[in-house]
């Protein structure tokens, strides 16, 4: 993932204390599900260490990672669009710490704040954008007879 996705470079400082002021800390062991795909997305987060696989699920097949995401990047965007249901899978790949916020608490600051929600909005959208990206080139390297055309 680029670093324009990473909380850090997407939102200002206030922005960043704003949230970061829901925040509470968590971790996971090494293969702990942190959610999965088609089931209520209702919180985020944000790692501190470690490493998370995202998947999708493929019938008949293994589920297939899609992309790692590692320090400073946001896991898990569904909570922001209704109808909140997750679009991936999540899986721990390494030990993880991070900050879990609840989504119903981000929203409501959301609303309150309009600059702190249009900042949110642009950042999720970016997630968003990149995420897809990725997804396609995941998927065309694993079903299309020539790939993606992207290494690396």
């Amino acid at each position: 993932m680029t670093s324009a996705t990473t909380m850090t470079a997407a939102l200002g400082a206030e922005h960043r204390e704003q949230l970061m002021r829901l925040a509470r800390e968590v971790s996971f062991p090494s293969g702990a599900r942190l959610f999965e795909e088609g089931r209520h997305a209702d919180r985020f987060w944000i790692i501190r260490s470690g490493t998370v696989a995202l998947d999708l699920h493929v019938p008949g097949r293994r589920a297939a990672v899609i992309e790692s995401l590692g320090h400073g990047e946001l896991v898990g965007w569904s909570w922001h669009f209704a109808p909140y249901v997750w679009q991936l899978g999540a899986e721990a790949a390494s030990p993880v710490r991070a900050h879990e916020f609840d989504a119903d608490a981000v929203r409501a600051m959301c609303a309150r704040d309009p600059d702190f929600g249009r900042a949110v909005a642009t950042w999720v959208g970016r997630v968003v954008a990149q995420r897809l990206q990725a997804s396609r080139n995941r998927l065309l390297d694993l079903y299309a007879p020539y790939g993606s055309g992207v290494r690396g």
